[in-house]
């Protein structure tokens, strides 16, 4: 954060002021957690149905704190800046001090795809300059101001991840962020418990538009995705914008030609743009990513990248911890491991991913949260999706989750515990002499991140390693 007075955060978050304070005193950071909390931070006591910061006041000014941001009076030494609401006086903040730095900013939303492709944009924007970006899933009402309240004086870019699970959220955000372009990745069945419908998602997902400026030189480019099924509604909400649009299937204003896929999963292609055309080489697996890599070639290329930025960025790119990740386990055992996070849509371009692979082909699917009504219904419908993309057989952990492995009879099979399946896999599975690859894949929820490293530990992970270290 930049470094900042007392009586400036008081301004900005529309606060008053209480208490004896040194007017030299800087502030050097906001926080919401006492157990992050380091000296020169001010701490913003945040209130919820089940919790109330105004009480960790104390264990904040044993950490360091030098004051304290309150909705109410409270007994302590601290200065104190009252306000009226402490979460909105976070955004006020963070937008306050994202007008002060004023970088180019990028605002990307989605069902799926968002943090890949902040991923990518931070990648090739690095190559011009000093970026910040969103990190994790800090991209609600809370993560994005707190994001915005990283910024130094040295950033030129700002790469801000949206997310939401209800109707007006990123409505709030992108007014916080106020994105110079900004795109939605796709809207796909996630969070329907929030939304309602697809359409919602859709609708949901628009509102990040609304924090482009529509007046004068500085309009905001809107980037829209030409293959979803919402183009037409999001274009009819964009008359006073700049637009540009991507696809990875036809012709628009950047698109892919000639897509092939490796023998790692990782696609190459042409990407063509208003100014040029490059070849890009990727170093994510999977061809959904193609669509992701064309916007974020417009993103970037919109805040000043050249298309060499974007090959290289692109190519250089780090793996995204439970993104898309190839693990060779042994010679012929390899686990696509995708177990950040799952919904309808990103489940099934995994599939797309494990079909392109040669040999025994095997889904271990968790439980898709937030589906609201119709979660067994989206549950089969992946089942079915995976078993007309050649997959051969389909485990399943979580209560949902059976009515995808059900749709592959006698090859699915339920696991009603995490032991039962690899217990199951290692006895079944692992050891078979031929080539194999396991997606594994699921929400957050299902936690199916402790898959993978079960795998790992099993007796062949373990005795591929030390063959490796023999090798060494």
């Amino acid at each position: 954060m930049i470094p900042v007075s007392l009586s400036w955060v008081a301004e900005q978050a529309q606060g008053q002021l209480l208490g004896q304070f040194d007017s030299s005193i800087v502030v050097s950071g906001v926080s919401t957690d006492t157990r992050s909390i380091q000296p020169g931070d001010l701490f913003l006591a945040l209130v919820g149905p089940n919790f109330d910061g105004h009480k960790f006041a104390q264990q904040a000014k044993e950490k360091g704190a030098i004051g304290l941001i309150v909705s109410r009076k409270i007994d302590t030494d601290l200065p104190c800046i009252l306000v009226d609401d402490t979460k909105l006086a976070l955004g006020r903040l963070g937008a306050a001090v994202k007008a002060e730095v004023a970088p180019k900013t990028i605002g990307i939303t989605g069902s799926s795809g968002k943090t890949t492709v902040k991923e990518m944009v931070a990648a090739i924007l690095s190559r011009r300059g000093k970026v910040l970006a969103t990190k994790g899933n800090f991209n609600n009402d809370l993560g994005v101001p707190m994001t915005l309240l990283r910024l130094e004086r040295h950033h030129e870019f700002a790469v801000i991840e949206m997310g939401a699970n209800h109707l007006g959220e990123i409505a709030y955000t992108t007014n916080l962020v106020k994105p110079d372009v900004a795109t939605i990745v796709n809207a796909a069945a996630a969070h329907l418990e929030g939304f309602g419908s697809l359409l919602g998602v859709a609708r949901a997902k628009s509102e990040i538009f609304k924090g482009l400026s529509e007046k004068g030189a500085n309009k905001g480019l809107a980037i829209v995705n030409a293959d979803s099924q919402f183009a037409d509604y999001w274009l009819g909400k964009l008359k006073y914008n700049k637009v540009q649009t991507f696809s990875a299937e036809k012709a628009a204003d950047v698109f892919a030609e000639d897509i092939t896929l490796g023998l790692d999963g990782c696609a190459q292609f042409d990407l063509v743009t208003p100014t040029g055309r490059i070849g890009i080489t990727l170093a994510l697996p999977g061809t959904h990513n193609v669509s992701n890599a064309l916007v974020a070639a417009s993103l970037a290329m919109e805040v000043g990248a050249s298309l060499s930025d974007v090959q290289e960025g692109l190519r250089a790119m780090p793996h995204v911890s439970g993104r898309l990740q190839v693990k060779q386990l042994t010679n012929q055992v390899k686990i696509i491991d995708d177990t950040y996070n799952a919904n309808v849509a990103s489940v099934n371009a995994a599939i797309d991913l494990l079909s392109s692979f040669a040999g025994r082909k095997i889904l271990l699917l968790g439980d898709m949260a937030e589906l609201g009504e119709k979660a067994r219904y989206y549950h089969e419908k992946v089942g079915e999706y995976a078993k007309q993309q050649g997959i051969d057989e389909l485990y399943s952990l979580g209560v949902l989750s059976q009515s995808a492995s059900a749709v592959f009879e006698q090859k699915g099979k339920h696991f009603s515990e995490l032991a039962q399946m690899i217990e199951f896999l290692n006895e079944h599975v692992i050891f078979e002499k031929c080539d194999i690859s396991i997606l594994v894949k699921g929400s957050r929820s299902a936690r199916m991140e402790l898959v993978v490293k079960a795998l790992e530990d099993s007796p062949l992970g373990k005795l591929e390693r030390v063959r490796e270290r023999i090798a060494c």
